[in-house]
């Protein structure tokens, strides 16, 4: 892990599941893993969503600790970035990843959507599916 890149590879929760369950485009975000950054809400969102399919909390922590993910927390300056993609259909967890996206590198995300509702105003997206 570098630290220091000034353009990491920040996943989102679509990212950080398709890696945990071998989805398609996983073997992408494999090659990026021992760079890549994850935000304290989407790592909130992954352990609900795991968690709502059944795995119990004990479980879904554990899991995604094995992925060995650098967890940035979500920090007042993300949070005053955050606001500048409120727009209706976008949710939480989204605003949060493109925050920190913006902040720390490039995000990587299985949602072609975003880049369609903001264009230029987001940081680069890239798409592993």
């Amino acid at each position: 892990m570098n630290p220091n890149n000034p353009n990491r590879p920040v996943f989102d929760a679509s990212a950080v599941l398709a890696l945990m369950q071998g989805e398609p485009g996983a073997d992408k975000l494999r090659d990026l893993q021992p760079d890549a950054v994850v935000n304290a809400v989407n790592a909130a969102e992954v352990l609900a969503k795991l968690v709502n399919r059944g795995m119990p909390a004990a479980e879904a922590q554990a899991a995604y600790n094995a992925l060995h993910l650098e967890t940035a927390p979500f920090d007042p300056a993300m949070v005053a970035v955050s606001a500048r993609y409120v727009y209706k259909g976008v949710s939480l967890g989204d605003r949060c990843f493109l925050a920190a996206a913006h902040r720390l590198g490039s995000g990587w995300t299985s949602d072609r959507d975003l880049g369609a509702l903001f264009g230029s105003r987001i940081p680069p997206l890239n798409f592993f599916k």
